[in-house]
Parts: structure tokens; sequence; C-alpha cells
């Protein structure tokens, strides 16, 4: 029975309205074949990781199978996700997975629906190491407006301590979320978080690298993410993820998305992904 089937029986009662399209890398690590030792260890790991990230708080991982046929798999879900959103998540990236890169022994998928979550598998040992690559970044095609460009550059330069507060928190399966005030009356909403398995050093580095690429990719438009094996950052003008409680003005109304451009990504390992954000069930995401 293939990873396909398995996961298909695993996910048969639930109907995932996939609004979003998960970005996925697949690496060059080798292939396997289908029926393949290798095969029905990916499709255990990759039944584990769903049955049961939910009930470890968001974040699990495990490895099953001995010598080259070991496959070692991490799940985590981001942004304080509830149960059902994080199943949910996890849900449609390992389909979009599975389908994109259908026998490799190593790839990584960023869900985004309906909030951010990482599922990263792989014939080595990676847990706990700091992976700055490879890197998908996205940005919203609005230009920011002028007027807010001094406030903007004074909270970008501080972002430094954002950094600092979400890789030393106590709890890390805890999103760090905070505003800052451009004018009385608009604000960034500002989100990072890594992924558990990292030291607090290491998610400062990935935290760090991240913010940097977006000002060298993206900067000057209105809002975007980067996005890491071990770090996601994300920047909006609206509330977003259900992260920012004590904003009570309703998001913008969603709008027709239009065609996504994905440019000739510079760095290797890189995606730059352009277009508008359009918002879903009350959250914002961007639409790849």
């Amino acid at each position: 029975m293939g990873s396909k089937t398995i996961v298909s029986l695993l996910f048969h009662v639930i109907i995932v309205s996939i609004t979003l399209t998960d970005a996925q890398f697949c690496y060059t690590a080798g292939n396997f074949t289908a029926n393949s030792t290798y095969a029905k260890n990916l499709d255990l790991v990759l039944l584990s990781l769903a049955s049961n990230v939910t009930n470890n708080g968001g974040f699990y991982n495990t490895t099953i199978g001995l010598g080259n046929d070991t496959v070692y798999g991490l799940v985590f879900c981001m942004a304080s996700a509830s149960a059902d959103f994080c199943f949910s998540c996890v849900n449609s990236a390992i389909q979009t997975l599975m389908a994109a890169c259908p026998n490799q022994k190593e790839a990584i998928s960023w869900g985004g629906n309906p909030v951010p979550c990482i599922v990263h598998y792989a014939n080595r040992y990676f847990f706990g190491s700091l992976e700055l690559s490879p890197t998908d970044a996205g940005y919203n095609t609005a230009i920011l407006d002028p007027s807010f460009r001094v406030q903007f550059d004074q909270i970008w330069s501080g972002l430094g301590e954002t950094v600092t507060r979400a890789s030393t928190s106590s709890s890390r399966l805890k999103p760090e979320a905070e505003t800052a005030d451009l004018t009385s009356t608009k604000k960034m909403y500002i989100f990072m978080q890594c992924t558990p398995d990292v030291s607090p050093s290491n998610c400062r580095v990935c935290l760090q690298q991240s913010v940097d690429y977006y000002k060298s990719c993206c900067n000057g438009y209105q809002g975007g993410y980067t996005q890491k094996p071990n770090c996601v950052f994300r920047w909006d003008l609206y509330p977003y993820y259900n992260l920012f409680p004590q904003v009570t003005s309703p998001p913008p109304s969603p709008s027709p998305s239009p065609p996504f451009v994905i440019s000739s990504p510079p760095p290797t390992n890189t995606t730059i992904r352009k277009g508008r954000l359009t918002s879903f069930y009350g959250f914002q995401f961007q639409l790849l």
C-alpha cells in the first residue's frame, strides 16, 4: 500500500478545503522506490506525525527504521494553533508534500491552512540542528505608504529585540506576537516562532536571518513572510492567525486574488512569491 493510499485512509473522514497551495521543497538527498522498506517506513512516519501532533502540544518528532532505511520525521503547528486547526494544516501539508515530492528521501512543507505548520522528513538525523536552507519568502504586492517609511524603519531596526524575546521565551511552543504603532491609527503586526527542538542561540540566528532576508528581497512592500526549516517570520498591517486578541477592529474584506508569480530565485534553494493577501474564515493568509 503506497503513501497516498495510507494517508487517504487516515484522513478519509475529514473534508479539507484547501485554499492555499502549501510551499514544499524536495531535497536532492536521493530517491526511494515504491513498496521499498524506506517507502513503508515513510508511510509509518507520516501517519505517526499526523496522529500524534495534537496530543503533544503541536510539536512531535519520531524515527522509524534501521540503517539506510531509517526515516526521521518532525511536525510543528505554529501560532498557538487549536487542535482542529493544527490537524487540518498537517493533513494538507502532508498530502501536498507527497504529491510534490513522491519519491524523494527528504522533503519539507510549510503548510499555511489555516495556520502555519512545518512537516519535515529525511533519511538523516536533523532534530535540533540549525537549518537555514531552503528558504521560502513572500510579500504583498501593495507598496508601503511612503508616509509610514520613517516610523517603519525605526520599528524594523528594533526587531532584534523581538528576535531575542522569541528565541529566549520560556516556552517556544508559544509564538512571539507583537504590535507596533506606525501611526495613531495603524499598526504593524509581527509574528516570529522557532521549532522547539533548536537551541535559543540557533533560534536567534534563524529568526535574525529571516528578518534580514525579508528586507533584502522584499523591502518596501506592505507585509510578507520568510520561512526556514527552523523558523517562521511574518509581519502585516492587519491582525492574522488570531494572535492579536486585543485588536477589536475587523480584518479587511476578502478580495479576489490575482495570479501569483514565482520569481527566479537569486540564492540557491530560495523561492520568492508575490501577490495580494486575502482572508479565509476570518484569518489572513498568503495565497501562493
